[in-house]
């Protein structure tokens, strides 16, 4: 039926009360118990409201009768034959409909015909239903359900077009109030499975407004902070709480809140998700954050009206990043050179400020003393500080704690919160506690370095102070890694600098002494060994007195290095030497050796020879030079002039007969030959060596070089083509008849 257009003055009466119950809330049970108030007892004895729900179902939802038994009956029976939405129930029929229904006079059988049920059928019956007015809740363009309301027995009046149409009115304006309801509800639920999920999650999250305000903090965004609860973040300016922190970016330069990832989408940026290391002021706790930042646009206006920021922490996957950074930046410092205390200086300096502000390194020497090696500050001033103290008040192996603890117990120490007390029990004097304390550290971790045997061989020292950041047990297992690799490197540079003295003297051992006296000739020897701190070489020479006025002069190069070449070298030379002074010729000499290495357990056996023997008569000297798999000799003139002598022979120690050729060569005052070993000619990249053509270019500079000045000006032309490093040892015997002085023949 269609409603009614006038409204009684008691009728405007009920809506403007209605108006303002209805404004007084946005809970939708409250608003609904309310609506159903409103009308019981001024305007009917019984009023229900039925919403729809989304699967389409009518369920009551507030009853309210003069009589409470009433309702609580009515509220049973309605859960027990709720009704159909597809049935003729006046309820079902204007949720259907959108229209509002006049059920002026209701009749048995009206009764019966809509019933859900004889047992619903009865119970109108009984409670004598007498008329009604059922009226839709529309709002936004749908029916949200129906407000009923009904006057029971007989002596009641009915409800005519005027009730319709106020029941009508009021219906409309409590669907609005009930969709507002609705909607708030729903809104509240989402914000509070928001805030569930938000609460729940590790990351922290924030939502700031154009002005800086924190609007919305999860619990992660307030532990973040360092405060208990997110209303804390919310209640207090962003400025006041950033300041407890000093916010880094990853190269370690200063953030302010306008660097932040939120503040720079305000101002029109679009900010990548930002790496900061954050490090709490009163603690030294440090943080690595990953900080993403979103923007919340009006659709209206198209402005940012928030920006999401979600902090992720990523403080275990960066250091363990920067700690596997470190070791194999360390590791490549430690295997660099065997040269164990510049090592360890540029490793101090590799972890100050890596790890730490300053860092030292002591070693325990020989005579149990403790040594310090290598220090370094990040504050100069400071490290003048530390190499003080070192000097005034080095550690003892007595103390209790300290460097002195950790090498006897082979365990790290971390010493955190260090205090006036603590300071004043470990030091020596007020001097000593006047400059531990200018030294300022906070905390510090000494970490032993060991070798194979596990035993401390020495410490190393960080420690923290110039920085607001703490060093915790993290920084400790670092240090520990360190020590062991650190103690690793420092004990095999030992034992190879042990190896290399004992070879520096085997080496020495194989060459001769000293050169003998030529009469009228000048003769120099320069040998170099390859790399650093080289093991015993192959390379030799000898010069020899064996007969009168007769000279052997010989280079070598015995293939290998160690032991072995050391003992071949050994048998090449005393060989070499049994045969001249026997009396055989330079090429029988070398079929001697050949036999003698023949005669030796096989393996790095084999050798090259250049030979010369020289006998000197009537200002000149007769030259005989016999090859074996070597380099011919370079015959100087005394223009600088070179030209090699010679003929190619067999390598001694491989195959069976051996070729080998003498050559006559004379050699006149002025005139210098030269020897030399192929470590000379091959210096320098494979593809670009020194060559015996860029030998001979050195030789042109003789005539102005004394004989050792040649030898040394070739060494360093070879050192210097090989990039400052030679990979074959050298040996280079050069002999030089001198011109006779005229006014001596006067």
């Amino acid at each position: 039926m269609g409603a009614g257009v006038g409204v009684s003055a008691s009728g405007t009466e009920l809506l403007v009360e209605a108006g303002a119950v209805l404004a007084t809330s946005l809970d939708l049970p409250t608003t609904m118990s309310q609506i159903a108030r409103l009308t019981v007892p001024r305007l009917a004895d019984l009023c229900v409201i039925d919403l729809q729900g989304e699967d389409g179902s009518i369920k009551e939802v507030a009853v309210a009768a003069a009589d409470q038994q009433l309702a609580r009956d009515l509220e049973d029976l309605r859960e027990r034959f709720p009704i159909d939405a597809d049935s003729e129930h006046p309820v079902a029929a204007v949720i259907r409909s959108g229209e509002a229904m006049l059920l002026a006079q209701l009749s048995s059988s009206l009764l019966r015909s809509f019933a859900q049920g004889s047992e619903h059928a009865k119970f109108m019956i009984d409670r004598r239903y007498r008329s009604a007015v059922v009226a839709p809740l529309p709002a936004r363009g749908r029916t949200l359900g129906a407000v009923s309301i009904l006057r029971l027995g007989g002596e009641a009046p009915t409800y005519g077009e005027e009730d319709l149409a106020l029941v009508v009115e009021l219906a409309r304006r409590a669907a609005l109030a009930i969709d507002n309801a609705r909607l708030f509800s729903e809104l509240l639920g989402a914000e509070q499975r928001l805030q569930a999920v938000l609460g729940s999650l590790a990351e922290a999250i924030t939502m700031e407004d154009e002005d800086g305000r924190t609007v919305f903090a999860n619990q992660a965004a307030a532990t973040l902070l360092g405060v208990d609860a997110p209303q804390a973040v919310t209640s207090s300016p962003l400025s006041a709480l950033i300041e407890r922190f000093l916010i880094l970016d990853e190269q370690g330069r200063e953030l302010v809140l306008e660097d932040m990832p939120g503040r720079r989408l305000f101002a029109g940026e679009h900010p990548e998700p930002m790496l900061v290391r954050s490090i709490t002021r009163s603690t030294g706790e440090e943080r690595w954050l990953v900080v993403r930042s979103s923007p919340v646009i009006d659709p209206a206006t198209k402005r940012i009206t928030y920006a999401v920021n979600v902090f992720e922490n990523i403080t275990g996957v960066k250091r363990a990043e920067l700690a596997e950074s470190f070791m194999a930046e360390a590791s490549r410092v430690l295997v660099s050179s065997m040269d164990y205390a510049s090592t360890l200086a540029r490793l101090a300096r590799l972890a100050a400020p890596r790890i730490a502000d300053w860092c030292a390194i002591d070693v325990l020497t020989d005579d149990d003393e403790i040594e310090r090696v290598a220090v370094h500050h990040v504050n100069p001033d400071k490290l003048l500080l530390l190499e003080r103290l070192d000097r005034d008040y080095r550690p003892r192996l007595d103390e209790p704690v300290g460097i002195a603890e950790v090498l006897r117990s082979g365990q790290a120490r971390l010493y955190s919160d260090i205090t006036p007390a603590a300071l004043e029990g470990y030091a020596r004097d007020s001097e000593h506690v006047r400059l531990l304390r200018e030294l300022g550290s906070k905390t510090v971790i000494v970490a032993p370095m060991q070798g194979a045997t596990r035993r401390a061989i020495g410490t190393i020292t960080l420690a923290s102070g110039e920085s607001p950041r703490r060093l915790t047990r993290a920084d400790m297992g670092l240090a520990m890694r360190l020590g062991r690799r650190a103690g690793t490197a420092v004990e095999r540079a030992r034992i190879y600098t042990e190896r290399a003295r004992i070879a520096h003297i085997l080496q020495r051992s194989l060459l001769p002494e000293s050169l003998p006296e030529i009469p009228a000739a000048e003769v120099r020897a320069l040998y170099g060994a390859a790399g650093e701190l080289n093991e015993v070489g192959g390379d030799f020479y000898d010069v020899l007195d064996y007969e009168a006025d007769r000279w052997m002069l010989v280079v070598g190069d015995v293939v290998g290095k160690g032991p072995r070449a050391a003992g071949v070298t050994a048998l090449a030379r005393h060989t070499l030497r049994a045969a001249a002074i026997s009396g055989q010729s330079p090429a029988a000499m070398l079929g001697t050796l050949h036999r003698a290495l023949n005669r030796q357990p096989r393996g790095a056996d084999l050798c090259t020879v250049c030979l010369v023997t020289m006998s000197q008569a009537a200002g000149s000297a007769h030259l005989k030079i016999a090859l074996a798999g070597h380099e011919p000799p370079l015959l100087i003139d005394a223009h600088g002039e070179a030209r090699q002598l010679g003929r190619p022979g067999t390598l001694l120690g491989v195959i069976d007969p051996i070729r080998i050729s003498e050559t006559d060569a004379e050699l006149h005052p002025g005139q210098t030959l030269l020897l030399f070993t192929d470590g000379v000619t091959e210096a320098g990249k494979p593809d670009r060596p020194l060559g015996s053509s860029g030998l001979r270019r050195l030789c042109r500079e003789s005539p102005r070089l004394s004989l050792q000045g040649l030898l040394e000006h070739i060494e360093r032309a070879a050192v210097e083509h090989a990039g400052g490093s030679l990979h074959d040892d050298i040996a280079l015997l050069a002999l030089r008849l001198l011109t006779p002085d005229p006014s001596s023949e006067r």
